[in-house]
This record gives structure tokens, sequence and C-alpha cells, in this order.
């Protein structure tokens, strides 16, 4: 398996249970028969949604109830909340609640320190740094969170390496100002400008400079993305603004475009990361108030944004933290306030409606069935299409007579014009591989087969058109068991007796476009269909029921991303007998006759409970909570169909779709197999000629903001790889008897 050379963009893999099937399909596996499969007399519904579990919500909410005097409420249920979306009732998916003693959270809440020493004079960044130190020491320096302390200074910002319960050890590291990593910032592309006039005479020992301030929040907001769990971000500074030092120390363009893409991003990323935002200052100035009220609600257009908006009361409320009310010097006393919220709390989740629009903003509002207490969470959230999977929506939707009917009149055409038609259609039917190959040998022209071959492709999982149904009666139950009891016997005796053998594996990739440079991660490009983003021949050994495949013989035309691949382990005969041995404890289902080349083949439908499931859907390319490139990987129920030969047993084609829940990154894995006679070592064995692996998973965009890069999930895209088999023959080993030899000349003569 080849490791991502660029890690944020995904790999997905389809493995099924391997070392499971092989136990009962290597040669001398000791173990029964497996018994035959029974089916169920009841038809299963073919348009029916597979029942999934979704976990949790796209959106998450923490959320602290209190009562009247401020003191937190812990016992509370689900019932107790109501969560309105825009003032309408939201369905909540997920609920929890964590307390001191029966339900602690993991891992536990971490409280974010932020010491505000930017362009503050000694004075004032020693009674900042007395008030958070006295706080570290309390109780014997025994925290009940563990704690992280951020520095700003004029030289920029800066962590402790660590959290740490040890509030001796933190006091002693911010006052050596040793040990502290730096942190990257940056000014960014807002048009938050620092503004040169001077400040009002009633404001001239306070320092304040929201650039610097928003920046570092905003760095420090990337920084904590990174990690799992709640946090509460406790900015600790001097001195609070006028109205109107909100103006002169924050210019706008004329356009409001960077503050508002700013504020969405923000908040966005707050969100992400679950961190509430306090704000406690050492008042010089008390009777010096900033209305910041009127600055709570949500701003919906870049034309609203004020100054006001970027307060850290207005940030602290909307986050679901604390603005300072009073004025009180005692910063201890005022950090423990905030650190409270750390203890009990509620989290939630919801899924957001669907919108079309980006930055399409909400508001939030929890209510509780008892009115003397309560809720404070997010007051709002930014809904994007990109939330929901955004599909490929056909120009046309034909049969396959139709196809060949365009096909026919295309003859002779320009072959870009033919290939951009086919590439805006979808098939309401299956194209079948025969006739897929027919006409890929009529078109002249490489794109139009291209496109041609992604059509066909995304119908396989499609029922044949009628005139390939033939009109004959479903087989009787006695008739049935005997079929599927010889597709058994084909298994147990047949695929286990495959020799060792090579076999050229040719693979044709199709991907979707890549976004422009002016599209966003927050919806889909206007161009969904597929192209061939590469082809590529490998050979392919098997030997001891295990596949290889040589890389060393890889060749080809690669894609542009070339690391996004689909791959599929085990299509020569484990993944026949997972899916029969699955589908034999589940439901099989007799389903309908369809034409083969020799005579009529029998198709049964089937569907795997994820309990019943030997299926495993791995996908490598998802990020992990670090912002890294991980690993997603799930058992998962599964459904298809099965077509079988109904004198012999052997199956002919085969369908896999998993059950896939639809919170997911990948909301789609589909494959199909083609069997058939290949010969080998001059005898005939029924081998893997075709597959067709597609899957639905999530783009991966990179983004720099706060002087940091770092990884969002973009718009859903379809992956597609076109697979034949051939060229198969005979793994042996030669040995030569030489009649003699000479000794090899020694050099240290």
């Amino acid at each position: 398996m080849r490791t991502p050379q660029s890690l944020w963009l995904p790999v997905l893999l389809c493995l099924p249970a391997l070392a499971w099937a092989q136990q009962r399909t290597s040669p001398g596996a000791a173990s029964q028969p497996p018994t035959p499969p029974s089916f169920s007399s009841q038809g299963l519904d073919p348009d029916a949604t597979p029942a999934s579990d979704s976990g949790e919500g796209r959106i998450k909410l923490d959320v602290v109830v209190t009562d009247q005097s401020g003191a937190p409420v812990s016992g509370l249920d689900q019932k107790d909340f109501t969560l309105l979306d825009d003032g309408k009732p939201a369905k909540i998916v997920s609920f929890s609640g964590f307390d001191e003693t029966t339900a602690r959270p993991d891992p536990p809440v971490k409280v974010i320190l932020v010491i505000d020493a930017a362009d503050h004079s000694k004075d004032e960044i020693s009674d900042v740094q007395y008030g958070i130190e006295k706080f570290l020491r309390q109780n014997g320096g025994q925290l009940a969170q563990p704690v992280e302390i951020y520095r700003l200074s004029d030289a920029g910002l800066s962590v402790t390496p660590e959290p740490s319960t040890d509030g001796y050890a933190l006091a002693e590291a911010i006052s050596q100002k040793r040990g502290l990593r730096e942190v990257p910032l940056d000014h960014g592309d807002y048009n938050l400008e620092l503004s040169t006039a001077a400040p009002s005479p009633s404001y001239q020992n306070q320092s304040f400079h929201p650039q610097s301030a928003l920046r570092a929040i905003g760095s420090i907001v990337l920084e904590e993305r990174r990690k799992p769990g709640r946090k509460l971000l406790v900015w600790v500074g001097y001195g609070v603004p006028e109205e109107e030092d909100y103006g002169r120390s924050v210019r706008f363009d004329t356009q409001h475009a960077g503050q508002f893409e700013w504020i969405t991003e923000f908040s966005t990323r707050m969100r992400q990361a679950r961190i509430a935002f306090y704000g406690v200052t050492f008042y010089q100035k008390p009777d010096r108030r900033f209305p910041y009220q009127r600055f709570l609600r949500g701003v919906t257009t870049a034309e609203q944004v004020q100054p006001g908006n970027f307060a850290f009361e207005v940030l602290a409320t909307q986050s679901g933290g604390l603005a300072q009310e009073e004025p009180d010097n005692d910063l201890a006393r005022l950090i423990g306030k905030c650190v409270q919220d750390g203890s009990n709390y509620y989290t939630i989740s919801f899924d957001a409606p669907r919108t079309d629009q980006p930055d399409e903003y909400h508001d939030l509002k929890v209510e509780l069935g008892k009115p003397e207490l309560v809720a404070r969470t997010s007051t709002g959230y930014y809904d994007q299409p990109v939330y929901y999977d955004q599909p490929f929506v056909a120009s046309e939707r034909i049969t396959v007579n139709q196809l060949e009917q365009i096909l026919e009149r295309a003859q002779g055409g320009p072959d870009a014009e033919l290939a951009r038609r086919l590439s805006g259609m979808e098939l309401r039917e299956r194209l079948s591989s025969e006739k897929l190959s027919s006409w890929k040998v009529r078109l002249k022209g490489e794109k139009a087969q291209a496109a041609l071959v992604a059509l066909a492709d995304a119908s396989a999982f499609l029922h044949p058109p009628p005139s390939e149904i033939p009109t004959l009666a479903a087989p009787d139950t006695e008739a049935r068991q005997a079929m599927l009891s010889s597709t058994v016997d084909f298994l147990e005796k047949t695929v286990p007796k495959l020799p060792d053998f090579f076999a050229t594996r040719s693979t044709a990739r199709y991907e979707e476009p890549p976004l422009k440079e002016n599209q966003t991660w927050k919806t889909a490009g206007s161009d969904r269909s597929l192209h061939l983003a590469g082809t590529s021949q490998a050979t392919i050994l098997y030997r001891n029921g295990n596949e290889v495949v040589d890389l060393e013989t890889a060749k080809g035309k690669k894609p542009e991303r070339e690391h996004r691949r689909l791959e599929l382990t085990g299509a020569f005969g484990p993944i026949l007998s997972v899916v029969i041995l699955d589908a034999a404890s589940s439901e099989l289902v007799w389903s309908h006759w369809e034409q083969g080349s020799a005579g009529p083949l029998a198709v049964f439908r089937y569907r795997v409970p994820k309990g019943e499931s030997h299926y495993a859907v791995t996908y490598r390319g998802v990020l992990d909570y670090r912002d890294e490139a991980g690993v997603f990987q799930r058992l998962t129920g599964y459904h298809g169909e099965i077509t079988i030969d109904p004198q012999s047993g052997a199956i002919q084609r085969m369908t896999l779709e998993a059950d896939l829940e639809p919170n997911l990154p990948m909301i789609r894995s589909a494959v199909m197999v083609e069997y058939g006679p290949v010969e080998i070592g001059g005898n005939t064995h029924i081998c893997l000629v075709r597959s067709v692996s597609i899957g639905r998973v999530r783009k991966i965009f990179s983004i720099y903001e706060w002087g940091q890069s770092f990884r969002v999930y973009g718009p859903f895209e379809t992956l597609l790889d076109d697979v034949s088999y051939g060229k198969y023959h005979m793994f042996h080993g030669e040995a030569r008897v030489l009649s003699g030899f000479s000794d090899a000349p020694n050099d240290n003569k």
C-alpha cells in the first residue's frame, strides 16, 4: 500500500475481511463446508434507504446551565432541552451531560489562559501576571482542570509546552518566561488595519490593539482546533476601550468583505475547536463601559459589519462564554468564575438544514423546560452548502436504447462534442460490459471513449433494460435452494483450487475536475462530471489465496492526483466467500433473471446488516483531530446482487454497496466485479475479468489564515476506477542443474 505523497488529499480502500475469508477458502484449511444459504420469502425493497446510526450531528454545541444565582446545574435529561434554529425546533441528534463526579469528560475540559502583554507598561503587565499567578497558586497549586498559558507580547505569541494541573509549575514558567513555544502569528488578509491615530485623552493609560489581539485569538483557535475536547479560553488583559476607540483601532475597506470573511471563519473555527471565550480585565477606569450589547446580533452580510462586532465582549457572548459585567480587580476570582463553566455542562449535536447560500447565518437558542434555569451556548453559526452532498445533476437521463441511437448519429462527428454531451448524461439502466466493449471499438475518439466508460460504469449498479430480462417464471423454492447449494459447492471446491497465476490489471481512473482558484471550500464546483484522470497497468500475482501487486511493473499515465486511488482487495476469490457466508446468515432473496451470453442467469438480492457483516471499508485521507491525514475504517453493513449460472453455480457478477452513515467523510463505497472463463496453464477457470469501484468522499482543502496553514473538508467528489484483467498465465519457479562450475576468483589472494 502506497503512502500518499500529499497527505491532505484522500485515498480510498475497500477491504473485505480477508483473513476470515481465507480460513475458509485456502487449500487445506480445516473447516466444515458452509451451510447452504437460506433465503427469505419476503422481497427486499431495492430503492429503500438502509437504516443507519448517524452518531453525532454536523453541529456540536456545549451548553452551560445555571440557576438564577449563576451556579451550575447538572442532572438534566435531553427532554429538558429544546433547541431552536432560527426560531424553529431542531432535532437533537446526540446528547451528553458531564459533571465533576459521575460523568467526567474525556479528555477533561482544558482552561486556556492568555496573558495580554502587548504594548503594555511593565506595571500593567505586572498587575495582570500577578492576578494569574494568584489563581494558579490557589489550593496549594492543585488545579481542577488542566491549564495551558499563552502569552501575547510585542515579540509575538508563545505558549507553555503542555497543559498541566500543577499551578506552581505553571506560575514559575510564566514568571521566568522560559520553555515557552513560539506560535505562528500573522496579519492575515482581512484588512483589519491598525490605526495610527492617537487614542482619546480619556484612554491614555489603556492600551488596546484589536488587530494584534484578534490575530492572536485566531492563531490560538487554529492551534486548539487540532486538539480534542472542550476548551475555555480566558483572555486576561488591562483596560477596556471606549466605543470610539474601536473605530480608531480598526480600519475598514469600502466593501467590508474581508471583515465579514474574518467573522464567518472565526465563528466556524471557534465552534470546531469547541472553544468558549471569556474576557477578564484589570480595570483602571471602571466608569467607562463599551455598549457591546447592541452588537450581539449575528452579522448576516458584509455590509452589516461594524467595528463593534470585534469587541471581546461580543465574541465572548456569541461563543457561549462570559463577558465581564462589573468592575473587579480581583483577577484570580474572575478567572475562577470563568473556569467554573468547565465542571458541569452538556453537549448536544444537531444537523444544520440544507442551504444553497454560502455563509448563511442561523440564530441559535436553547430553551429549558424549567423556567428558573438559564442555558448559555453559541448564539449562532454559519451554514454552508458543503455540509451536505451536492451531487451531479445530469442534463439528460436516458435509456440504453436512447444512448445507442445517440452514438449511432454521432458516428464520424467531433470527438470533443460527443464527449461533452456524454459527460452530462445519466443512464436509467445498466449498460452491459458487452455493449460497452462493442461501442468502445466503434467510437474513434479517445475523449468520447473515456466519457462513455464513465457513463457506463456509473450505471453498473442499476437493473438492465427490460429487453435483457428473460420472461421466465421465477424458480420455486426447491430450485432456488438447488442453485444456491451449487454456488456454495463452487466456492468450496473450485475457488480454493485456483492455481498460482499472474494477471495484468489495466486501470482507468476517473475524477471530478479540481475546483478553480477563485472557488472556496464552502460549495461544490460548477462541473461535477467525471473525467479521465490517468491510466495505469500492473501485474497481479495470485498465490496461495493472496493477491500481491507488483509495483515494479506498474506503468502508464498517472493522474494529476495519482495517490487518490480506489483499491479493491480480495476480488479473485475471498470476496465471494465473504458475501455468500454473510448473506447466508442474513437476507438473501430471489430477484430476477438476466440474459447471459450462454443462457439465462439467476440474480439474487441480499442485504447484510452491520451485526452480521465481515466487510470493512477503509478510507485513507480523512482529517484527524490533529489536522493530520488519518484513517477511517469501519465494519459496515452492505447490500447488492449476486448473479450466478443456475447450472454450475459459478458466480458471474456481484455488486457490493456499503451502508454508510450520512455524516461520514465517505458516503458511498460501491464495487462491481464480473467473472468469466479464463485459460490458465491449459485449463479453463472462472476468474475476475472486470471490476468497477466508486467512492464518494470529501475533498480536503488547504487554507492559510492567522499565520498558519490548516486543512478543512470541502465538497464531496466521486472517484471511479474502471479495471480490466487479462493476460492470465501460470506462476511457477524454474530450477536448472548445472553440469559443472568453477570457483569464483578470490580477490584477497
